[in-house]
């Protein structure tokens, strides 16, 4: 399995970078490979790691573009707000430009990062290409990844809330468009 999208060679390249479960860190062995470690994490159904996991080593568009192709699996449960935040993250991904990253930040704050899409929105503002204070401020950069968090956290967060009866589902096809993504592929969005 080749991960055409995934810039590493062992999973110790990326682990660090988020808490793993203690029933993770049992299972992967400390220089295993990411196809090992993914294989790892999907057969014991540990499956909040592996989503932090693709987060962390997909690149910032193509872990967005995940976020948002995952969040819009249930675009029937958001408000009207929660779907500009889904759209303009979505909008960034095809033309990243400093006026749709403010415009994600202007739709997380609003929303106050109590719901996936306004964690995918955030993902897009901490994305590492601009300043994340006041642009009258001198600019200050984002930590490398954190991103990645956000986009981790938009995908857990939608796997549950708001509540419904379909998770297994949703974290089926999450992790499967994670994987086509990380192969190359755009994700099979409809």
């Amino acid at each position: 399995m080749t991960f055409k999208k995934i810039p590493y060679k062992s999973s110790a390249q990326i682990l660090p970078r988020f808490k793993v479960s203690d029933d993770a860190a049992a299972l992967i062995e400390e220089e295993a490979s990411v196809e090992q470690t993914i294989q790892v994490l999907n057969d014991n159904a540990l499956y909040s790691d592996l989503v932090q996991f693709l987060a962390h080593a997909l690149p910032v568009r193509e872990a967005i573009w995940w976020g948002a192709l995952c969040l819009q699996t249930r675009q029937c449960d958001w408000s009207p707000v929660q779907l500009q935040c889904l759209n303009s993250a979505k909008s960034w991904v095809k033309g990243p430009s400093e006026e749709l990253r403010r415009k994600c930040e202007l739709y997380s704050n609003r929303l106050e990062l109590n719901c996936g899409p306004s964690w995918l929105a955030q993902a897009v503002f901490w994305n590492g290409s601009g300043s994340i204070v006041s642009p009258e401020l001198p600019a200050v950069l984002p930590d490398p990844f954190l991103y990645s968090k956000a986009v981790a956290g938009a995908v857990n967060h939608s796997a549950a809330l708001p509540e419904w009866d379909n998770y297994q589902g949703y974290i089926e096809y999450a992790i499967s468009t994670g994987l086509d993504i990380a192969r190359g592929g755009n994700g099979k969005e409809d």
